[in-house]
């Protein structure tokens, strides 16, 4: 494939982002959705004219941006929201961000993003691109106003060994290219064998980036530099502590019904990751002679043992996350690993010693369950 047909492709499937200022009475409502408990629902909206779907991220930044409840309209029209909002403040002016359709999904409506304060400084996606491009991102992906990208810290590949398993620290730089929220830094893990890589989205974990006028050079700086010793440490601990804990029923559950939800909200590529986790974490309802399991209390769950240790719950959420689902689950998924890791254990301590744990649990040729070798 030539050069010139490699950048039309890359053209034609890359998001791209339109930036403009506009105020609060230039957004007009559409179709107003109200769920039988009363949520209400704006999706349909116009801003400055274009039509757009309202995102999740935009009604957030505008309920911050403007000081209001999320509840509001629950109790007033949004017209009569945006006009009070107009009357009482000086500065009802911002920058929004959309996200247009790649050319390959013309079809697909335009999101409208982050709203912002003109004067607070931004990044776009063709400079964080670049940025990263040369600064050795791997893994660089766009959702949802955010790339996410992970790099090497500066003390370098370092590989270590946690009982049978080799892992290398990572760490993983978000940035907004929306202007809401700052770049922020987590600490990652990647197990070699499987590249499965967990990510602590968690705030024992986490970094923010400070940034200045220049982001482009903050970020630059916060890439070069990053290395916590400490956090890395704590989280090998975490890993190895894992191993030798059992994974209480408590555990088991919460990890089953992020599954679920998962599944609902369409999230997994792959049929039979519930059937399989639960063949990992044994038949609890047989193990302790219940038909419903939550019959029991939430002190009783925490000291229940299953039949897998935290360890395969940590490696079957992380595949799950890297290779099974898209880019809100793996979010989730990443987001339930870090509490996880960060909190102690219920069962902490509780097995002899780690054992051998499979490289992969849902093998991706035919879907079929693999066999734990536990």
């Amino acid at each position: 494939m030539s050069t010139s047909t490699i950048s039309k492709t890359a053209t034609e499937t890359s998001p791209r982002f339109s930036y403009a200022l506009a105020s609060v009475g230039d957004i007009r409502v559409g179709t107003v959705h109200r769920s039988p408990g009363g949520r209400i629902s704006l999706r349909e909206l116009e801003i400055d004219g274009q039509p757009v779907v309202a995102t999740r991220r935009f009604w957030r930044s505008f309920f911050t941006r403007f000081g209001i409840a999320e509840n509001v309209f629950r109790y007033f029209r949004p017209d009569e929201v945006f006009s009070r909002i107009q009357s009482q403040r000086d500065d009802v002016t911002f920058r929004y961000c959309i996200a247009r359709a790649p050319i390959s999904a013309s079809k697909k409506a335009d999101q409208l993003l982050a709203v912002t304060n003109p004067n607070r400084p931004i990044i776009r996606y063709d400079d964080i691109r670049g940025l990263l491009d040369g600064n050795g991102g791997e893994d660089i992906r766009y959702h949802n106003g955010v790339v996410t990208s992970t790099h090497a810290p500066r003390g370098g590949s370092r590989q270590f060994a946690i009982g049978g398993d080799q892992f290398r620290d990572r760490f993983c730089l978000e940035t907004p290219v929306d202007g809401y929220g700052h770049p922020r830094l987590f600490l990652s893990m990647l197990r070699l064998v499987c590249s499965n890589g967990m990510i602590g989205h968690a705030k024992a974990f986490r970094s923010d980036v400070p940034v200045g006028k220049n982001m482009e050079h903050c970020i630059v700086r916060a890439i070069e530099s990053f290395d916590n010793g400490d956090g890395y440490a704590a989280l090998r601990q975490r890993f190895e502590s894992s191993q030798t804990s059992w994974a209480s029923v408590h555990e088991c559950l919460r990890l089953n019904e992020l599954l679920e939800s998962l599944r609902r909200d369409q999230q997994l590529t792959q049929e039979g990751l519930i059937r399989r986790f639960r063949s990992l974490a044994g038949d609890l309802n047989e193990l302790y002679g219940l038909a419903n399991l939550d019959a029991l209390s939430d002190k009783r769950r925490r000291i229940l043992p299953s039949k897998a240790r935290v360890y395969d719950l940590i490696n079957y959420a992380s595949e799950v996350a890297t290779h099974h689902s898209q880019a809100d689950g793996a979010n989730r998924i990443q987001a339930w690993l870090g509490t996880l890791v960060s909190e102690e254990y219920d069962l902490e301590g509780t097995a002899d010693s780690g054992g051998d744990f499979d490289a992969f649990f849902v093998p991706s040729d035919d879907g079929l369950p693999a066999q734990s070798r536990n």
